[in-house]
C-alpha cells in the first residue's frame, strides 16, 4: 500500500487474518487475492471517499457481493484502518464533511423531515467589493427598511434551532453592512448557538466595534484575504486602499480582543486562483507582520486555504452578466503542479515564522499540500443535482428570510436563483413549516445546464454523498454494510465551522 509505513501494513495484515480465522470462513479468504482487495479498498477510500460499492465491485473484479460485504466488515472492525482512512489520509477533509452528515442520507433519500444540521445565514445588506470571482449581481442590495423585521425573524429562528444543528454567518453580501449584526450575533449566542462569522473585514473599524459590541460574542471571526499587498488586493476587489483598511482593522481587532473576549478565534481565508498562486508564501510574512503590530501572543489563530473557486461556481460568459468585474481564468493542471511547489515553500515559511498557526487546506489542497497531485475539487453537474436538495443537512437563509436549497443561490436577485427558494420565514411561518411543506409537495426543481454554479464546494460534497448513498443502496450494499463504520453508527459530533482545528 502506498503512503503506509511497514508497521501499519503489518498490523493491517495481522488484523485481516485474525478476523478471517475468528469468523471461521472458508479458506479462500486467506488467499492473497482477497488480502490485496482489502488493502486496495482501504487505499481507495483514503483517497476517494465518494467511491461507490459498484465501482469497487467492478474494479476489483469481485465474483459476488457477499465477498465484498465481508471485506468491508473486516475493514469496519479495524480501528487502524478507520483511523488511516478518516484522519490520516489525503481525503480527510472530505471525510470531515461526510461523517457528520452521513446518518442523514437515508432521511434525504426518503424525503423525510429533520431540522437542517447546518444553516448558512446571509444577513448582509450590500457589499463594497466587486471581487472578480464572485457570482453576485453587483448592482443589488437590500433595502435598509427590512433590517428591523429581519432581526425579529432571526430571533425566532435562533430560538427554534436545536443543539444538534450549527449556524454560520457569511454572505450573500457583506454581513457587517447590517446595522443590527452585533444584536443578531448576541441573539444567537443567548440561544446557546456557537457563531462563526465570515467577513471581508473592510467595515471592522474601531467605531464599528464600539457600535456593535455583540461582535465579541462570536466563537470565531474569519476575514477573507484577497491579496497580500495593495496591488493584489485592488486587482481582486477593484477598491483602492482596501488592503490598508483591512490590515489596519485586523490589527486593531486583535489588540482589542485581549480585553473583550480573548477566546474568539481569529483567522483568514484565502481563495487560490491562478492569478494569486505566487502569493501563497507571502501570506505567512503578512500574518507575522500583523501579529507583531498587534502585540498579541496568540495573534492570528488560523488560516483556511480554499481551492479553485471557479470550478464549482462557474465562470461562463453567458451567466451572471450583471457584474462590473469578472475574472475568467481557470485552474488547469499546469497551475496545479505549480501550486504544489508553492505550497512546499508556504509550509516551510509557516513552520519557520508562525509555527502555532493552524492551516486548514480544505478539500483538494489537502492532497496537493502532501505532494499528491489532485486534478480538481469534487464537482457534480446539473444532471446529478438533487431535485429536493438536502434540507435535512443544509440550507441557506437571506435577509428577507428566503430559504435557499444551495449556498451560491443565496445572492440577492442572482439571475436564475429564484427556483432554489423554497419559502420565506415570517413571524407566522417557521423554517420547519417551510421545509415540511416543500418535502410534502410535488415541487421538483428542473435543473438546467450550469445550474451547479449555484452550489459551493460544501454543497457539491453533500450532493455527492447523497448520490453515493443512493447508488450503494440500489446496488445492495448500503452504508451500514460498507467499509466505513462512522457512516452508519450513531456518533455524538460537535458540529460547527471549526476552521481553527480539525
Amino acid at each position: 500500500m502506498k503512503n503506509l509505513n511497514l508497521n501499519s501494513v503489518d498490523e493491517l495484515r495481522k488484523h485481516y487474518f485474525n478476523y478471517v480465522k475468528k469468523k471461521n470462513f472458508n479458506v479462500n479468504f486467506t488467499d492473497e487475492i482477497f488480502l490485496k482487495k482489502y488493502f486496495t479498498i482501504i487505499e481507495l477510500f483514503s483517497q476517494k471517499p465518494l467511491t461507490t460499492q459498484e465501482q469497487i465491485f467492478n474494479e476489483l473484479k469481485f465474483l459476488n457481493k457477499r465477498d465484498l460485504i465481508f471485506i468491508n466488515e473486516v475493514i469496519q472492525n479495524s480501528e487502524l484502518a478507520q483511523e488511516l482512512i478518516l484522519n490520516s489520509s489525503i481525503g480527510k477533509k472530505y471525510w470531515n464533511t461526510i461523517i457528520p452528515f452521513a446518518k442523514n442520507v437515508g432521511q434525504t433519500l426518503k424525503n423525510e423531515y429533520s431540522f437542517p444540521k447546518r444553516i448558512a445565514l446571509f444577513p448582509g445588506v450590500s457589499c463594497m467589493f466587486y471581487c472578480g470571482f464572485c457570482g453576485r449581481d453587483q448592482k443589488e442590495k437590500y433595502p435598509l427598511s427590512i433590517v428591523e423585521n429581519s432581526k425579529k425573524i432571526f430571533d425566532k429562528l435562533f430560538y427554534e434551532i436545536p443543539s444538534s444543528s450549527a449556524l454560520s454567518i457569511s454572505g450573500g453580501l457583506e454581513p457587517l453592512t447590517n446595522p443590527k449584526i452585533g444584536e443578531i450575533i448576541s441573539s444567537a449566542k443567548s440561544n446557546n448557538i456557537r457563531v462563526p462569522l465570515i467577513t471581508n473585514g473592510y467595515s471592522l473599524s474601531d467605531n464599528f466595534l464600539k457600535r456593535n459590541p455583540g461582535i465579541w460574542d462570536l466563537d470565531s471571526l474569519r476575514v477573507s484575504l484577497y491579496g497580500v499587498d495593495s496591488k493584489s488586493y485592488k486587482f481582486t476587489t477593484t477598491i483602492d486602499k482596501s488592503f490598508e483598511i483591512v490590515k489596519k482593522n485586523t490589527i486593531n481587532f486583535l489588540k482589542l480582543r485581549k480585553n473583550n473576549n480573548k477566546n474568539i478565534k481569529f483567522g483568514f481565508n484565502f481563495i487560490v486562483i491562478p492569478e494569486n498562486v505566487d502569493q501563497l508564501p507571502k501570506i505567512i510574512k503578512l500574518i507575522r507582520e500583523i501579529n507583531e503590530e498587534a502585540g498579541d501572543e496568540n495573534g492570528v489563530n488560523f488560516l483556511s486555504l480554499r481551492d479553485d473557486y471557479h470550478s464549482v461556481t462557474g465562470n461562463e460568459n453567458k451567466f451572471d452578466k450583471n457584474r462590473k468585474y469578472k475574472l475568467n481564468s481557470k485552474m488547469d493542471e499546469n497551475v496545479r503542479h505549480k501550486l504544489i511547489e508553492k505550497l512546499k515553500i508556504f509550509e516551510t515559511e509557516r513552520l519557520k515564522f508562525t509555527p502555532g498557526l493552524f492551516v486548514d487546506y480544505g478539500y483538494s489542497l489537502e492532497a496537493l499540500s502532501k505532494n499528491f497531485f489532485d486534478k480538481s475539487l469534487l464537482k457534480v453537474n446539473y444532471q446529478q443535482m438533487r431535485n429536493k436538495g438536502f434540507t435535512q443537512m443544509s440550507v441557506a437563509i437571506d435577509l428577507y428570510g428566503d430559504v435557499f436549497l444551495f449556498r451560491e443561490a443565496g445572492f440577492l436577485n442572482r439571475s436564475g436563483n429564484k427556483k432554489f427558494i423554497i419559502g420565506r420565514i415570517t413571524e407566522n411561518i417557521s423554517l420547519e413549516d417551510i421545509i415540511k411543506n416543500f418535502l410534502a409537495s410535488d415541487q421538483k426543481i428542473k435543473f438546467e445546464y450550469q445550474d451547479e454554479r449555484f452550489m459551493d464546494s460544501f454543497d457539491h460534497v453533500l450532493t455527492s454523498l447523497v448520490n453515493q448513498g443512493e447508488l450503494d443502496k440500489n446496488f445492495g450494499i448500503p452504508f451500514e454494510l460498507g467499509p466505513i463504520l462512522d457512516r452508519s453508527k450513531s456518533k455524538d459530533i460537535n458540529l460547527g465551522n471549526n476552521w481553527y482545528k480539525n
